[in-house]
């Protein structure tokens, strides 16, 4: 409940934040996941059980998604209007790529971002968040919130986000879907 009221209220001041500043700070966070590659790959590698070769891909990949939403942000993001706060819930097997992605995708947008990574990655998503939060990305535009599927759950069903980033099973993504679709003011999905 506070995580996703402390994304709400940060909205305003985040969507108003110029696209080149938000791209700065993708940027700069690109930058920090290079700096600190040894510690991600040993994360990677503890929790996920990545072999070295997939943990420096996984860290390539996070990278490559800050500088391309950073370049959108900077292309298009000014010609749409962002959709509020979203949840973004990622996977276990992708720890670092699809959680930054998700994340750094929503936030180019100018939206508000409640992460919540599984739970069997949480180390590793709270160093990324740490390193986001260093990067510029106010902590209130970017809250972190772990535990397991009870977890996503509450934050999916609470009326205030204006959309979700999942990736994961297609059961949980029906799930999301149908508490979503209960809503009359059309909240966004994207599912993986």
């Amino acid at each position: 409940q506070e995580a996703v009221g402390a994304a709400v209220a940060a909205f305003p001041e985040w969507s108003a934040t110029p696209a080149a500043e938000r791209a700065e700070c993708l940027r700069r966070f690109a930058d920090l996941l290079e700096q600190h590659t040894p510690a991600l790959m040993m994360l990677a590698v503890r929790e996920a059980g990545k072999t070295l070769n997939n943990a420096i891909a996984e860290v390539r990949e996070a990278v490559d998604f800050c500088r391309y939403y950073a370049d959108e942000a900077e292309h298009t993001c000014g010609e749409r209007k962002p959709v509020g706060t979203i949840v973004a819930i990622s996977p276990w097997n992708f720890p670092l790529a699809i959680f930054t992605g998700e994340v750094v995708a929503a936030l180019a947008a100018g939206n508000t971002v409640v992460a919540k990574p599984a739970e069997q990655t949480s180390l590793i998503a709270g160093y990324a968040v740490s390193l986001m939060h260093e990067a510029g990305i106010p902590t209130s535009a970017l809250q972190l919130v772990l535990g397991a599927g009870d977890v996503g759950a509450a934050l999916t069903q609470d009326p205030r986000i204006g959309g979700v980033i999942f990736t994961g099973s297609t059961e949980v993504a029906r799930l999301i879907n149908q508490t979503l679709a209960k809503r009359d003011d059309s909240p966004v999905l994207i599912a993986e």
